[in-house]
């Protein structure tokens, strides 16, 4: 196989001979790695020189038993229980880190961790070890903002393994809102990822499916006191400490609400406890009558129209464009004409019945 070769590949044949590898290889038991830098040649040239004079190879794992010193550690004096715990568990360092200061290879610095059964971190928590999670700070402004997106559709997911800290999620089929949302987040020093967007199949849609776009900050350590006030028995509800002001139901009514009729708010995420606890507080704070309707297993606040006015002029004008039809009653015309039509005729029906 290898005596058939192109003479060029044995340029090296009196340098590397038959005699020198036998010595090296087999008597001083070195490895190829190690007969490559000490001859300064290519890892696949000094193995096929070993083919071509027909010298075994050993595996790998009886390479690692012989430089091993015959499976045994080698370096317990350097990498003792009492300094893996100093550098690693109380200085905080990386497995990378020791094994630069070391110049131990990094699976090295890990067998001795298992060794010494001391738990391994996993890289994401390292990276947070190393530098730290930054903070935001935290005003009124702030608070009703963060809190409105978390009464609408936005998130504060739990991520694999709770590693912290956490970011804010949300999702929607109109860019423009997002890029609203973003530019509010930027102002309060909240840096976010850019935008994505996937298609999503929906047989509902006249072209069988829509763009949903998706907006998720970096991860602040302020976050986990959101995570903890609205997600406190690990799921979504309505935190007690809530204060009702305009920027809270602004936020809200742009993720969930909607002007048909009446204006409603579908607050899918929560439950009837939290429902009622949320219709007090709006009741009391805009002074006007709000119901609650079950929609297959779902609550919602419906306002009457009357009331309508009052609740749009609380929250002020839309801030953006695409969602301006929420500012208006989206009843068609023809159906509010049939519906005067009708009126018109139960009236006179009654009137002709009590003659």
């Amino acid at each position: 196989m290898y005596k058939n070769r192109n003479p060029k590949l044995l340029r090296y044949k009196n340098e590397l001979t038959k005699e020198l590898l036998k010595k090296e290889y087999f008597q001083n038991k070195s490895s190829i790695s190690q007969l490559q830098k000490k001859f300064k040649k290519d890892w696949n040239t000094i193995r096929y020189y070993l083919h071509f004079y027909n010298i075994p190879l050993r595996s790998h794992k009886e390479q690692a038993t012989i430089s091993s010193l015959g499976g045994k550690y080698k370096y317990t004096k350097l990498l003792t229980k009492q300094y893996l715990l100093k550098e690693y568990i109380k200085n905080k360092k990386g497995i990378k880190d020791i094994s630069k200061e070391l110049k131990i290879d990094r699976g090295t610095v890990k067998r001795y961790l298992k060794k010494y059964k001391i738990k391994i971190r996993n890289s994401k928590y390292q990276i947070n070890l190393k530098y730290p999670p930054k903070e935001f700070n935290l005003n009124k402004e702030t608070i009703s903002f963060i809190d409105g997106l978390l009464l609408g559709d936005a998130s504060i997911p739990k991520r694999k393994d709770n590693i912290l800290p956490r970011s804010l999620s949300q999702a929607c089929k109109h860019k423009e809102y997002l890029v609203y949302i973003l530019t509010r987040l930027s102002h309060m020093n909240i840096l976010s990822s850019p935008i994505h967007s996937r298609w999503i199949k929906d047989e509902r849609c006249k072209n069988k499916g829509y763009n949903q776009h998706f907006l998720q900050t970096r991860r602040y350590k302020t976050f986990e006191l959101f995570r903890d006030k609205w997600y406190k028995r690990g799921k979504k509800g309505i935190p007690k400490e809530i204060i009702i002001n305009r920027d809270l139901l602004l936020q809200c009514y742009l993720c969930d609400g909607n002007f048909y009729r009446e204006i409603k708010l579908c607050l899918d995420a929560f439950n009837k406890k939290d429902i009622y606890f949320l219709k007090n507080l709006i009741e009391k704070e805009l002074n006007i009558q709000i119901r609650i309707c079950k929609v297959n297993y779902r609550y919602e606040l419906a306002i009457k129209k009357s009331d309508a006015n009052k609740f749009l002029n609380y929250i002020g004008p839309s801030p953006i464009k695409c969602y301006e039809y929420k500012w208006k009653d989206n009843e068609s015309e023809e159906a509010k004409e049939r519906k005067r039509l009708n009126a018109r005729l139960h009236y006179h029906k009654n009137k002709n019945d009590a003659k």
